[in-house]
């Protein structure tokens, strides 16, 4: 093998031409420019006669050059070693592997190394050197080093001072050791004491102590400021243990931390006994606290304190610092990776929670994909009982209950919604309004005093909130969500009833039950039908397929999807996947390229959704341009009534803001949505449930109505009550959770306050409903 290879070290080059090695073994050697430097390799085979090159023994000579004056140097050595380097491999490796009869030896080569003889550094340590080498060890390894260097000094210096006090300045007629020793720690104390001496000899003495006092307090101030010093520096680091009991823990930093923080604070409010928040993340703790306190200021933390630390989910201390095992609530979210890298931190740390016994609290996993929420919970119970069996039998914690673990993919969900906003956008007004704790939410609570009763009073039981389900316990231990159960359903010992209300303070059941008058018959009455639909798609997801077939169950037979992206169509989805309603259409190209989109029929589509690339992060500029160039394109070809909705995270820059609303009718923030499907979580673990009901393609989605379906007769207004319109939802096997009225001004309302008023109902008033699945 010949080769030339250039070494730069030092600033100096040199060439290395390795000779070509043959297998007989001979001596081999190559010169290294400059010239002092002479390396002769030397190629040693063993006895055997079956050895190989790999079991060569290498014999480095170093020569100097004696014409020369250069003296041998670093650089020589590591010259050295680079040219032992190359040799190696023109010796060793031939131009492709050969395969072996045996195990290669993997610690059996010798190298032998040997140099010009040269004259030894003077290494002799003076006894400044040693005194010096010994602080330095004393201080490293005593941490109250520092003090006990401080109390042998004033030790020192009392002695010293003391014994040259007794021995010059006082007469022989009044010596008094001890008294001596005080008089000299009084010098040392006050720097002034020694202006009462009377003598010459006496002031000779005491003037230096009192000078070596005052070094030994600079010294005792310096060494006090140090460690107060280092205390708050720790103190604002946060290594000091979180003493929080029933708080919610939220494991990650990211652009969903902040808006979580601030629901859960809003979910705070009205409570009275308000719950803690402590944030584990990987940032310093005074970057989490600055951006807290710039984005979160405390008046609108309303009370609650949120307390940071700076670690890492995956350590045991650190998860003990933030005092998980007296935790309520873990939330752990999707750190900013790709999907998949994302995904295998969160599903590693709930392994680690989840086999920690200690820990009692319930975790929710934020996961990016959303394949891998089943998968979580294969791992985990394949996972689990496999480590765990033996230590919880041999477990008597009192902390030994039944945990949730609920992962969530929560992009999947704000994807959803975002979906329900471009095809029906009052259903989306409210979902906002469901998911915030700024007014009413889905909430559970076990009522003990409503147990043997059926569902369909409760209907008509509460005058503050709209029941709508149920949270049952079956035999198994595992729960379930009704959603509009059957009204014959019974309420067991255990179950929860789901309501629609402000907060767990604002309902109760009615001392009597709300009997509804007569209720016409509408089951024959046609409620308002899916429409058909053209949508474009502009991007790619993972999980493109979930949109899609939500998609599906919104619009009727004839509707077509169109998806636009830089994705292969055969990379979207499965060859066998297809729609029931729907059909699908690929298109390969750059949706900021204006080409692209003119030679699509854009004016063509009624809804246009343009998604964020998940790998590339949310980009402005890309999103808002696209839709940009499809309002332009369909304005110019005379259509201006189409619905664009992307994602785009929410603005600072209002001024910006207002000139995407020229052409976007909505954006939606997939972080902001993503934080409060998250903060729900955190309140009631069992509210993700219900969500993946009433928001996705089952038979409990919620769905717009038209008023006209409930009203009786073929007449266009008519004046009922909340109650009464409710009992004819009923009637058709449906609950009512909002509704707009234009008596009301023509705004959506949920969980109407007054439900006795009287309100005159006329066509084009819409209503929110959740129906009932089919057995």
């Amino acid at each position: 093998m010949r080769g030339k290879f250039r070494a730069y070290m030092s600033g100096r080059v040199c060439s290395v031409v390795p000779l070509c090695t043959p297998r007989g073994g001979q001596l081999q050697q190559c010169r290294l420019l400059p010239q002092p430097p002479i390396l002769t390799l030397v190629h040693r085979q063993r006895a055997s006669s079956s050895a190989r090159v790999s079991q060569a023994d290498l014999l480095v000579l170093c020569k100097q050059d004696k014409t020369s004056n250069y003296k041998e140097t670093r650089f020589t050595k590591l010259l050295a070693c680079i040219s032992l380097g190359v040799a190696m491999g023109a010796l060793g490796f031939p131009g492709r592997i050969k395969a072996r009869d045996h195990l290669a030896y993997a610690a059996t080569a010798e190298i032998v190394i040997t140099t010009a003889p040269v004259q030894a550094p003077n290494q002799i340590a003076t006894l400044k050197d040693k005194a010096m080498y010994a602080l330095d060890y004393f201080f490293a390894t005593k941490p109250a080093g520092k003090a006990i260097m401080l109390i042998a000094i004033c030790a020192l210096m009392t002695a010293l001072g003391g014994f040259l006090y007794f021995q010059f300045a006082i007469p022989q007629t009044s010596k008094d050791l001890p008294e001596s020793f005080w008089t000299a720690w009084t010098f040392i104390a006050d720097s002034g004491a020694h202006a009462s001496e009377d003598t010459f000899r006496k002031r000779l003495v005491a003037v230096p102590i009192s000078i070596g006092g005052m070094f030994f307090f600079a010294l005792l101030v310096g060494l006090m400021t140090d460690a107060v010093a280092s205390k708050v520096d720790q103190l604002s680091k946060g290594e000091s243990r979180v003493l929080e009991e029933n708080h919610t823990l939220i494991i990650g930093w990211t652009k969903k931390t902040i808006p979580l923080v601030k629901e859960l604070a809003i979910a705070n409010k009205t409570r009275g006994n308000k719950r803690s928040i402590v944030i584990l993340g990987d940032a310093p703790k005074e970057e989490m606290d600055g951006d807290l306190k710039q984005n979160l200021p405390l008046p609108d933390r309303f009370g609650t304190k949120v307390v940071t630390r700076s670690g890492s989910a995956a350590s045991i201390d650190d998860l003990k610092l933030c005092s998980a095992s007296l935790a309520r609530t873990i939330v752990v979210l999707s750190p900013a990776l790709s999907p998949l890298k994302a995904d295998a931190i969160v599903i590693q740390t709930c392994i680690l929670l989840a086999n920690s016994p200690e820990i009692r609290a319930d975790i929710i996993a934020e996961l990016a994909e959303l394949d891998h929420v089943s998968e979580l919970q294969g791992i985990i119970g394949t996972l689990l009982p496999f480590g765990q069996s033996k230590m919880l039998k041999a477990s008597t914690s009192p902390y030994m209950r039944r945990r949730k673990m609920v992962p969530v993919a929560t992009g999947d969900m704000a994807l959803r919604i975002m979906v329900k906003r471009a095809l029906e956008p009052g259903t989306v007004e409210v979902l906002k309004e469901l998911l915030q704790f700024e007014g009413c939410e889905f909430r559970l609570k076990y009522w003990p005093e409503l147990v043997g009763r059926k569902f369909s009073e409760m209907i008509f039981l509460f005058p503050d909130a709209i029941p709508c389900g149920l949270r049952k316990t079956l035999p198994s231990g595992q729960s379930c969500t009704l959603v509009n159960p059957p009204p014959e359903t019974v309420i067991e010992e255990g179950d929860r009833l789901l309501v629609i209300s402000e907060n767990d303070e604002s309902y109760k059941p009615a001392a009597t039950l709300y009997v509804p008058p007569h209720v016409p018959s509408l089951t024959t009455k046609a409620s308002h039908k899916k429409p058909s639909l053209n949508v474009l798609i502009v991007g790619w997801r993972n999980d493109l397929d979930d949109v899609l077939r939500l998609i599906d169950s919104s619009v009727s037979r004839g509707s077509q999807v169109t998806v636009l992206s830089i994705v292969k169509p055969q990379e979207l989805l499965e060859d066998d996947f297809k729609l029931k309603h729907a059909s699908i259409r690929h298109i390969y190209g750059d949706p900021l390229s204006l080409k692209v989109l003119k030679e699509l029929p854009v004016e063509a589509f009624d809804k246009v959704i343009i998604l964020m690339d998940e790998d590339k992060g949310p980009d402005l500029n890309n999103t808002a341009v696209t839709a940009m160039f499809i309002r332009h394109i369909q304005i110019e070809r005379g259509r201006k009534d189409s619905t664009i909705v992307a994602e785009l995270p929410t603005l600072e820059d209002t001024a910006l803001q207002e000139v995407h609303g020229a052409w976007l009718d909505d954006t939606v923030d997939p972080d902001y949505l993503q934080a409060m499907v998250l903060a729900n979580l955190a309140e009631d673990v069992d509210v993700g449930s219900v969500l993946d009901k009433v928001v996705g393609d089952s038979q409990n989605t919620m769905v717009l109505q038209q008023v006209t379906s409930y009203l009786q007769g073929d007449v266009e207004s008519e004046k009922l009550t909340f109650w009464e319109l409710q009992a004819r939802a009923v009637q058709k096997g449906e609950i009512i959770v909002a509704h707009k009225c234009a008596a009301n001004g023509n705004q959506w309302v949920t969980n109407p306050p007054n439900k006795s008023e009287k309100l005159a109902w006329v066509a084009g008033d819409e209503l929110l409903v959740l129906p009932r699945a089919s057995s």
